[in-house]
């Protein structure tokens, strides 16, 4: 039997094989291995990974978990519970006891964290015991070797990539004991910690050499020396996350018109992140996924996560994804929210799974989804029965949110090119490596078992520490750099980002390899229209168009602008639930608009107004709040004016009419009418910054809203126009009206048009908050 790192290596041997004319061996991951070549001594079930959670929250009631700054609340325990286990099982594995670690805490800087550890150990430890069950971190005590699975072979090899536990190599050792047992190693500066495995022979074993070992009469039988060729190695600073995708299309496309076959390529990505964004670009289907289609984009796994949290902590933004989602509003009221605080039953089990199941038709995730129903039905009804632990609703949840996390679908129609995590690539080898997101904060990646005592007091006993763990991932990438003769790396180059140490440590004369070059391009070409960036001139007769005060004002201001908003009509995108001023503005329009046309002009009717959309939109409390207290004035100066016989005549008045052959259009926010038939045009604004036109200033004005008002109400006598002011509740008149006009009627001459240049702005002030700015690129 052959035993590989990764069944990913098994395959790749097997499609290796099918080069040749053999009768193949048994071939066997070292997980599973392992989890075959040993029984409990007294034949204990193994626990299933819920359960142990269940067993851990009973075994911390009365031990003091706040000292290992972990929480009680079943949400948050069932994520931290994880660091727990890993550190019981890197003791267990290494056979260092809780009394070690006390004995070597010279100064008792963690021996509060250790004695809490042990004490949550002992308690967890017997009521798996009462239970009849074992657990991985008891294993190294209580196994026994599967004589009759390990004597079916005669002898065994086995590829060692990355460190063995004590616990693993015991194991190994027992077994050589039994058959011939061989290790197939390779030794690089990363990997030394596994020269103490081999004590009689450890002089005999050297950096840069690969060995098969004898294990059973501990020689060696075979060595051989690395050999180190030549690379054509890139180093990339890229701007984004996204840039990095473009990166790994250019780098591939160089690959394989160098002759490169796609299947001799692999792209490794630490994080997640950018895996579903390489997925979302991979218009051509370039890619596998080594790691499947994940769950977590499934719309299941959405209305999971939704429904936990509108009934924690619900939001309006929660509302507006409950519509797009298609909840039913009645089933989730009966299912959920009746029952969110209540303890679970079968039939709510049943309604529960049998709603949320109905959101996925993949057959293959629906099989899965049933399997992991089955397992929390015997955890709910069959293992939990008679215990005290009650399981609410709420946190059934969470262990279903967390059990068919892992569920994955292979990507059977995935393309040629592998995408793979570091630790997949073991045992394998690609003539063509591309890494992404070669940033310190990601490579070396954090591990969980590094919690609860310092890296100084794990190397006193023997545990591996934080530089172990750094080492063995450089000895990865080292090995799977060793074997390509093309590798590109990029990371993300900003204020708060850096290249990673593995970078100067993997590639001492890096900065030779850097290559600086603007990949964004690759993506953008299918996904922009190019000539946002270019000149646009077409054939247009712009005095054709129906204008308003705000589309003239865009033209005026940038002609670019008006192009996108008004012929493009490329709408401004915006999803945040933080209201916009123009947005608070439009309120206080209707606000002011309501009250006179119901002829209830009064602070009570504008304050419930206004509290109307504070109920649905929290955001908006405090500025409606303030803008309640400013409108107080308002009421009060209306009272004044209406004493001295000034009426409001009208609100919100559309107009559509020709002027100079112009079409105009638009509403006027609101008409005074005075006692001796003069009438008054005012325009609402909230902005705290507003500005009047001067005789000095007026010619760069590019709002003429009073102007159009004015044109639009020339059959009455106007008295003035003039802008409402509400935040001070003083009316600022159009002092320049006559100058203003005469400006727009040039304007509107120039409309008069064949062809027209949409050119950006010159004032770059213009472009602060205009929402097309990322897409001009000016």
């Amino acid at each position: 039997m052959i035993v590989f790192p990764t069944a990913r290596s098994v395959r790749e041997y097997i499609n290796n094989a099918k080069q040749t004319n053999q009768l193949l061996q048994k071939l066997i991951p070292i997980g599973e291995f392992f989890q075959l070549s040993v029984l409990h001594q007294n034949n204990k079930k193994l626990i299933d990974k819920n359960l142990k959670v269940i067993y851990l929250k009973e075994a911390i009631l009365n031990s003091d978990i706040e000292k290992l700054g972990l929480s009680r609340d079943f949400s948050t325990f069932l994520k931290q519970s994880e660091y727990i286990f890993r550190f019981f099982l890197e003791t267990a594995n290494e056979y260092v006891e809780f009394d070690k670690l006390l004995e070597h805490d010279t100064y008792t800087l963690y021996s509060d964290h250790v004695e809490v550890l042990k004490e949550v150990y002992s308690n967890y430890v017997s009521i798996l015991e009462e239970n009849n069950y074992t657990d991985n971190i008891m294993m190294p005590k209580e196994y026994i070797i599967n004589k009759e699975y390990i004597e079916q072979f005669d002898d065994l090899t086995i590829y060692v990539e990355g460190y063995l536990s004590g616990y693993e190599f015991k194991i190994i050792q027992d077994i050589s004991k039994l058959v011939t047992c061989n290790i197939k190693i390779t030794f690089n500066q990363f990997n030394l910690k596994n020269l103490n495995l081999f004590e009689t022979i450890k002089s005999d074993l050297h950096i840069g050499h690969s060995y098969t070992i004898n294990l059973t009469n501990d020689k060696i039988i075979d060595e051989s020396v690395d050999v180190i060729s030549t690379k054509n190695i890139t180093i990339s600073p890229i701007s984004s996350q996204l840039e990095q995708i473009a990166f790994i299309k250019y780098q591939i496309t160089k690959m394989i018109s160098s002759g490169m076959s796609p299947e001799d390529i692999v792209v490794i990505t630490p994080n997640e992140q950018v895996t579903k964004m390489l997925e979302l670009f991979d218009n051509e289907h370039y890619f596998n996924f080594a790691m499947g289609r994940g769950i977590k984009d499934k719309k299941i796994f959405h209305v999971i996560k939704l429904i936990n949290k509108i009934l924690i902590d619900n939001e309006p933004k929660d509302r507006h994804k409950f519509k797009f989602l298609q909840l039913d509003e009645d089933k989730f009221i009966t299912i959920f929210k009746n029952n969110w605080n209540k303890v679970i039953t079968k039939d709510l089990f049943e309604s529960i799974t049998t709603f949320l199941f109905s959101f996925e038709d993949d057959e293959d995730i629906l099989e899965q989804l049933e399997q992991s129903k089955v397992t929390l039905e015997l955890l709910l009804f069959v293992n939990l029965k008679d215990s005290s632990q009650k399981i609410y609703v709420k946190d059934f949840f969470k262990l279903l949110q967390n059990q068919i996390s892992d569920i994955t679908i292979d990507d059977v129609f995935g393309g040629k090119i592998t995408v793979l995590g570091i630790l997949e690539t073991r045992l394998t080898s690609y003539k063509g490596v591309v890494v992404i997101d070669f940033n310190d904060d990601k490579i070396p990646k954090i591990s969980l078992k590094d919690k609860f005592i310092s890296s100084n007091l794990k190397h006193k006993v023997g545990l591996p520490t934080i530089i172990n763990r750094e080492n063995l991932q450089r000895y990865y990438y080292k090995r799977v750099f060793s074997k390509a003769s093309n590798i590109s790396l990029c990371y993300i180059d900003d204020d708060t980002l850096v290249m990673s140490r593995f970078i100067v440590q993997l590639f001492p004369s890096y900065k030779d390899f850097i290559v600086k070059k603007d990949y964004k391009s690759i993506l953008y070409n299918t996904k922009v229209l190019n000539h946002f960036y270019d000149e646009i001139e077409i054939e247009i007769d712009l005095s054709k168009l129906s204008w308003s005060a705000t589309s003239l004002k865009s033209y005026l201001t940038c002609k670019r602008q008006y192009y996108f908003n008004y012929i493009s009509n490329i709408n401004e995108h915006n999803i945040s639930i933080k209201p916009q001023s123009f947005e608070v503005g439009n309120i206080i329009h209707n606000a002011l608009e309501e009250g006179v046309k119901k002829d209830n002009f009064t602070t009570e009717f504008i304050n419930q107004y206004l509290s109307s959309f504070q109920k649905t939109n929290p955001y908006l409390v405090l500025e409606l709040e303030l803008w309640k207290k400013r409108l107080v004035r308002l009421i009060e100066f209306q009272k004044i004016r209406e004493q001295n016989g000034i009426e409001i005549c009208e609100v919100e008045s559309p107009f559509n009419l020709t002027y100079n052959g112009i079409n105009i259009k638009g509403k006027i926010d609101r008409i005074d009418k005075y006692s001796d038939n003069s009438y008054e045009i005012l325009d609402y604004k909230t902005s705290s910054s507003l500005k009047v036109d001067t005789i000095k200033s007026y010619e760069d004005s590019t709002d003429f809203q009073l102007e159009f008002y004015y044109i639009a109400s020339r059959d009455k006598m106007i008295k003035s126009v003039g802008y409402y002011d509400l935040n001070d509740c003083s009316i600022k008149s159009e002092v320049v009206l006559n100058e203003k006009i005469e400006l727009l009627d040039t304007h509107f001459k120039a409309l008069k048009t064949k062809i027209v240049n949409f050119k950006k702005t010159e004032k770059l002030s213009n472009c602060l908050f205009c929402p097309y700015k990322t897409i001009c690129k000016i």
